[in-house]
């Protein structure tokens, strides 16, 4: 999820980490919990330094798939913390259609919230910025659905917009992973969500995150529970 960084305060680059994020009407419902292994869980590093955590995870729900994405992260200095951002975000999917989607941001003071609904008109989007009607397939800035490299756009969970993207397949890397690393194709990330890279591994299974903060840090996601060694 990519989104605006609000005034000069550096921390809210961690805004960023989630836009990365985050799909479209999407979703050939081929995955399923079992792929996923239930849940995928990531250290988020910033300049080499742990600073938080991400998790997704996975429930069906006869035809429906309910994905949950929560982010807790928090800025020391000199071991005092300074600034926190959690995000919390519920997708229900039927049979490839995101039917509805909450998503709750704490940044620091700041509350944010991005909602959508699925009605006769297309998927009904209640943003920070209005609201609005999205016909046709969409995906979410969550980055677990591996469809997304084959959309033009993504619904920014963040700030509620249509971001207009494209994904350039850079080819399969050895990349970190907790206890090892893992083969996974990298593919970065061009139009509005410029300066991010995901990983996927064969299965599709999203397995990484990196992206170039403005203040000059390296922001990344290093999966704590994919199988290392493979």
């Amino acid at each position: 999820m990519h989104t605006r960084i609000r005034g000069k305060k550096l921390y809210n680059i961690i805004f960023i980490i989630v836009c990365l994020i985050s799909t479209k009407p999407v979703y050939s419902q081929t995955k399923t919990t079992n792929e996923f292994d239930y849940k995928i869980g990531f250290d988020v590093v910033r300049n080499d330094e742990v600073v938080g955590t991400h998790v997704t995870t996975f429930l069906n729900e006869g035809t429906d798939l309910i994905v949950v994405s929560k982010m807790n992260l928090k800025i020391k200095i000199l071991g005092i913390p300074i600034y926190s951002f959690d995000y919390n975000s519920e997708e229900k999917w039927s049979r490839g259609v995101l039917l509805n989607l909450d998503v709750n941001v704490k940044d620091g003071a700041d509350q944010i919230k991005v909602s959508a609904s699925m009605g006769k008109k297309g998927l009904k989007v209640i943003s920070p910025t209005g609201t609005f009607w999205v016909s046709g397939p969409i995906i979410t800035t969550n980055h677990w659905n591996s469809d997304v490299l084959t959309r033009d756009r993504v619904l920014n969970t963040l700030t509620g917009r249509i971001d207009q993207v494209k994904l350039v397949d850079r080819g399969k890397e050895s990349i970190p992973a907790t206890g090892g690393t893992i083969l996974a194709t990298r593919y970065d990330y061009t139009g509005e969500l410029n300066g991010t890279s995901v990983w996927y591994d064969s299965n599709g299974r999203w397995s990484r995150l990196k992206f170039k903060a403005r203040d000059g840090s390296t922001v990344e996601y290093i999966c704590n529970t994919c199988d290392a060694g493979l």
